[in-house]
């Protein structure tokens, strides 16, 4: 599910940017170690969305659990303006939609319908703890988040605990 969310944001993202095709994009943890001009989308957090899961009920046996993937995306060029292009070209395409489109997801996300997205703000403490942990000089980037449904399949109940086992 991971790699099928980042594979839509970076085809998204080679649409519509300048000089930036498929291979311009990395998913590696962000570095200043690469090639010209290049966009990084790296994901640094997995977790339940339980706004969501409280809006959903379990059908047929079934429950779907919702998490969030958390990505920062970066962008990398020879200058400063360029990296504000890029970055700025990135939002450009990412913010008009909040939802992630069908039609457009990798062909493991499809028939979950339009998948939740958001560009946060994240807090300047929570910014800068981040980029210490990748070893990263602070920078800026845009922090999207994609909610995707996991649908779990309810097995059996042993005692006060019920196990459970996620379907494709």
């Amino acid at each position: 599910m991971i790699p099928a969310v980042a594979q839509t944001l970076a085809e998204i993202l080679a649409g519509g940017t300048s000089l930036i095709a498929m291979d311009a994009i990395d998913f590696d943890r962000p570095s200043a170690e690469g090639r010209g001009p290049r966009l990084n989308l790296y994901c640094y957090d997995v977790r339940e969305n339980a706004e969501l899961q409280q809006s959903q009920s379990q059908t047929d046996g079934a429950i779907v659990i919702w998490y969030d993937l958390s990505f920062v995306l970066t962008a990398w060029d020879y200058t400063a303006l360029g990296e504000q292009r890029l970055l700025s070209e990135a939002l450009t395409l990412l913010l008009p939609h909040p939802f992630l489109p069908e039609a457009q997801l990798d062909p493991a996300l499809r028939r979950k319908g339009a998948l939740p997205m958001k560009i946060s703000v994240v807090d300047l403490s929570d910014k800068a703890a981040l980029w210490r942990a990748l070893g990263v000089p602070l920078r800026p980037g845009l922090y999207v988040t994609v909610s995707v449904p996991i649908a779990v399949e309810k097995q059996a109940a042993i005692g006060n605990s019920t196990s459970f086992t996620s379907t494709p």
